[in-house]
């Protein structure tokens, strides 16, 4: 863990296997933790997260998108959260979440 605030990823997925490696280490570098809300795959997606580094927890999608995003956000107690989908990732600019630990959560 590194000085100061703490930034978390998180991630709502479901059946994101052929994608979520990608987005996971992409980001691992720049975050002190990552948290994947995995909303009933059937394939490798969890334990893929997992091998990445990822908390992974499964949750039973309800059809209402606020609340697997609240339900995953209680999950973690970093100060700034980074919100991601499977099919997106870091090409550059990890640099720039290095700020966020010397701001306050406040700032916003």
């Amino acid at each position: 863990m590194h000085a100061g605030y703490r930034t978390a990823l998180i991630v709502i997925a479901r059946d994101e296997a052929p994608r979520i490696a990608r987005l996971l280490r992409s980001v691992a570098p720049w975050v002190d933790g990552m948290w994947v809300l995995d909303t009933g795959s059937q394939d490798a997606t969890a334990r893929i997260a997992a091998d990445c580094g990822a908390h992974v927890h499964a949750w039973a999608w309800r059809d209402d998108f606020a609340a697997a995003r609240n339900a995953v956000l209680a999950l973690s107690s970093a100060d700034w959260h980074l919100v991601l989908d499977a099919d997106e990732w870091l090409i550059s600019g990890g640099e720039a979440l290095q700020a966020l630990r010397d701001t306050p959560p406040d700032f916003v």
